[in-house]
């Protein structure tokens, strides 16, 4: 079981790994990325990191971002935090 505590720094490194990747603020990942994973190849090693955004996110935004969905490189989180 995961700790509060661990949650909220996980959150924390998430917001800002994913604000840096995207070029957007911590607060804009918080309200708008409803989703990210990981992406593998069919061999099973991690070929990058998926971004989804609402649908309710601003047209501005999503052309910014280039849709709904985005595909960015492996991301470096803090090690240990993988699996939080």
């Amino acid at each position: 079981m995961i700790s509060e505590p661990m949650d909220t720094l996980w959150a924390e490194q998430r917001s800002s790994v994913l604000a840096q990747a995207l070029g957007i603020s911590r607060e804009e990942v918080e309200r708008w990325v409803i989703a990210d994973y990981p992406e593998t190849d069919n061999a099973g090693p991690l070929a990058g990191h998926i971004v989804e955004l609402s649908a309710e996110a601003p047209p501005s935004l999503l052309e910014k971002l280039g849709g709904s969905v985005v595909t960015l490189p492996p991301l470096p989180f803090q090690q240990g935090l993988e699996g939080a």
